[in-house]
């Protein structure tokens, strides 16, 4: 793994950055987990207010990303 790709992987946008300060908060990898989905849910509704449109997809479809996912 080169230098950039290592950075980018530790160079987070500001939501997941707020999501991650919050991890010592929580016991387990599972409840920070849960925080997180939980976040990301009410974000998703909040985001309809303003006529933005995301969705989640269910973990549990094992399914790969479809051609429309976000990519970088």
């Amino acid at each position: 793994m080169s230098e950039d790709d290592k950075q980018a992987e530790n160079d987070y946008g500001k939501l997941m950055a707020c999501l991650t300060s919050e991890r010592d908060r929580y016991a387990t990898e599972s409840d920070f987990r849960d925080f997180a989905v939980e976040s990301v849910r009410r974000f998703i509704s909040d985001l309809r207010a303003i006529d933005i449109e995301l969705t989640m997809r269910p973990k549990y479809l094992e399914r790969p990303s479809s051609q429309y996912s976000a990519k970088e």
